[in-house]
């Protein structure tokens, strides 16, 4: 008979004996009796949920054992207690989908905990360590939902005290079992701290478990180790040798898909697909991206041939979310809006299933693809609707990650939330409405530094000082400009005591940002300081981004130097500060020309921004001719009257000189600048992100679906 026939068999038998409990109950009898009917219903009704994957009997024998319960005191009845809460653990942690996981996974942690009350190390080791490992288990499961970090220790000190009883010598079957206990707890507490140690002890628990199950005798527990080892390889990639670690956890899947056939094993198939999709495309942001995006792909839509959405929802969203992250990266690569559009409805179809109460982290993850996806395509098409639609998303991610829930997803999902007003801002045409955007964006940024102390998470902090910059620099524009100006400064000065000497890149960034800021405050206070301190920051941020390594980084940092010269005319030498400018504004030029016609040779985006930027630099060069050509004409006149000798007066306004801002929070490596025309009152915004985490269109690093099994 097949494995389906055994079951329907199976679960005949159970209804059978039901129907006789059922109609014992109808009999008089003593408490103690009644309840162990109940517990037996319970027992048949959890076999039968188990058999059938049914929800509905499952929460049957959750109500006959609390019913049990009921009639049995701890003090009269404890044996049949201990037992009841036992079987309770059990049905509120098996692996099936109840309406409330996280509140069945408390039961069942709560009923484990009582029941060991009884089953103590002295007097029943056997059954203590069994409850110990049902103990760990279902707290492993609670750690994903709810208080990782808690529960994670939870379950790992609960390992560790099973293993006081089974040993290698005497219990190999029950030790190994422990041991990949033990590993998963660590491996779920390496997602809430300390992720290089935790997932090395979870590595090396599951390495000493394959020396129990090889392969040659356990194929199938072998696998199984395998996978998990896979998936520990991936989160040691995240903060350890990333390139090395994702090809363990590629070669370790492969190996595993040698055991595993789709027509055998078909679960345990899809799960290893699911995470050799989850290896590739954690080496595709490392080598040979569009190959080993393509390979994820693959891979993914090989577990989707089992993870159908009928039979298995919560694998199917779980895989749909993976694919989402497989398109946000392609659209980096190729058919740019087409991949996005894909991660929006793959992001969509997982939500579809994904419900905050019982899969918080899952939606979260979703919410995020939808969040980045989103802010990604405003920077083409439709922003203020897809800025608001990334909006949405960002505020029902910090539903999950409150500050007291997961502090540092917190802080990280409010860096999120300013990234978004901050270009929500930009979009917004009345100032009212900029402002607002860019008060909540500062008040994000803010609420991330308050978690992201520059002591214990410095570059989290220079980020959030960098999108606290952006903030202020834009509101500048709309109120109290002096003020914000300051505010602007104040933000990068910090953000650049941790970037000088250990971050070059977001270094030079953060002293360009400086340079716009300062122009912009030249203009009300202090013009010559402000310019020459200005001045220092675009040379210095110049010194990082030359020529021959960052073209276009270079030209844009030139053409904010030369507005700092147009600047500081007003109160230095006229005529040589706008030659000086001129000659600037002529280098920055040739670089956008040549830069544009390589773009263009190589179909790259980009080259109708560079031609842009370009024409502005002959624009600004033709106002600079203009203002020297006067000066030389006032030297002529035998009393150049006030106003003849004024820049203000004889060079056009600051909005059709260049402006140091660009594409809020572009990275120079994978987006050309877009160079608006406006001078330094206009929009202010990153040259480039603080860093490439924070940025929309960067490569994302999502925590990925891993599935152990």
């Amino acid at each position: 008979m097949n494995a389906m026939g055994n079951i329907a068999r199976d679960i005949e038998g159970y209804e059978k004996a039901l129907a006789v409990y059922e109609k014992m109950l109808a009999l008089k009898m003593d408490a103690a009796k009644e309840s162990n009917i109940y517990r037996k219903i319970g027992d048949l009704h959890l076999e039968t949920a188990r058999s059938a994957k049914s929800r509905e009997r499952c929460e049957q024998a959750i109500a006959a054992y609390q019913r049990a319960l009921q009639g049995l005191s701890e003090e009269r009845d404890p044996a049949l207690r201990a037992k009841v809460l036992r079987s309770l653990g059990s049905a509120c942690s098996a692996n099936i989908d109840l309406a409330d996981k996280a509140g069945s996974l408390r039961i069942a942690v709560g009923a484990f905990r009582e029941a060991l009350r009884f089953f103590t190390l002295a007097s029943t080791p056997q059954d203590y360590a069994v409850i110990e490992q049902e103990l760990a288990a279902a707290s492993r499961k609670l750690a994903e939902l709810e208080d990782r970090a808690e529960n994670s220790k939870t379950a790992i000190q609960a390992s560790r005290e099973s293993l006081r009883v089974f040993t290698q010598k005497d219990n190999p079957q029950q030790y190994a079992a422990a041991k990949i206990n033990l590993g998963s707890a660590y491996l779920t507490l390496a997602e809430a701290e300390d992720r290089e140690k935790n997932t090395e002890q979870a590595i090396a628990a599951y390495r000493e478990v394959l020396q129990i199950h090889p392969p040659d005798r356990s194929s199938e527990q072998y696998g199984a180790i395998m996978n998990n080892l896979a998936a520990a390889y991936l989160s040691l990639s995240e903060v350890k040798d990333r390139a090395m670690n994702c090809k363990l956890a590629v070669e370790a899947c492969r190996e595993v898909l040698q055991i595993r056939k789709q027509d055998r094993n078909p679960l345990p198939y899809a799960a290893t697909q699911n995470n050799l999709g989850n290896a590739y495309l954690a080496l595709a942001g490392e080598e040979d991206s569009l190959e080993n995006c393509r390979k994820a792909l693959d891979a993914y839509r090989s577990a989707l041939q089992v993870y159908s959405l009928g039979e298995f929802p919560e694998q199917w969203a779980a895989t749909q979310s993976n694919l989402g992250n497989v398109y946000l990266i392609l659209a980096d690569s190729e058919d740019y809006a087409e991949n996005l559009l894909k991660a929006i409805r793959a992001a969509r179809e997982a939500l579809t299933i994904l419900r905050p109460e019982n899969y918080p982290e899952d939606y979260a993850e979703a919410q995020k693809i939808l969040w980045l996806a989103h802010l990604t395509l405003a920077e083409t098409e439709d922003r203020p609707e897809n800025c608001l639609l990334a909006l949405d998303s960002s505020r029902e991610i910090l539903q999950i990650y409150t500050k007291e829930r997961d502090p540092l997803k917190h802080a990280s999902s409010q860096k999120d939330l300013a990234i978004t007003y901050n270009m929500l801002a930009d979009s917004e045409f009345s100032p009212e409405a900029k402002a607002e955007d860019c008060q909540k964006a500062a008040e994000a940024a803010i609420k991330a530094l308050e978690i992201y102390g520059a002591k214990d998470y410095p570059e989290e902090h220079a980020e959030a000082q960098m999108l606290l910059w952006a903030a202020y620099s834009a509101l500048a524009e709309v109120r109290e400009k002096a003020r914000n100006c300051r505010r602007a400064i104040a933000a990068c000065e910090a953000a650049l005591q941790i970037y000088r000497g250990k971050s070059p890149d977001e270094w030079a960034d953060a002293e360009k940002n400086l340079g716009y800021s300062l122009i912009t405050l030249a203009e009300i206070e202090n013009r010559e300081d402000n310019c020459r301190k200005a001045i220092d920051a675009c040379n210095a941020a110049l010194a990082h981004y030359s020529k021959d390594s960052a073209p276009l980084e270079h030209a844009d940092i030139l053409r904010d130097l030369a507005f700092a010269y147009v600047t500081m005319a007003e109160v230095m030498d006229k005529k040589e500060c706008c030659k000086t400018a001129l000659k600037i504004y002529r280098t920055a030029s040739k670089i956008y020309t040549s830069e544009a016609d390589r773009l263009d040779a190589e179909g790259v985006l980009g080259a109708s921004d560079a031609r842009l930027s370009a024409e502005k630099c002959r624009r600004s060069m033709e106002a600079c001719k203009a203002i020297i050509k006067a000066a030389r004409k006032s030297r002529l006149l035998p009393n150049p009257s006030p106003r003849s000798s004024s820049v203000s007066a004889s060079h056009p306004s600051s909005r059709s000189l260049s402006n140091p801002s660009t594409n809020p929070l572009s990275t120079p490596s994978t987006n050309p600048p877009s160079h608006p025309s406006s001078g330094p009152s206009s929009a202010p915004s990153p040259h480039s992100s603080p860093n490439s985490s924070s940025h929309p269109s960067s490569q994302h690093s999502p925590s990925r679906r891993r599935s152990k099994k």
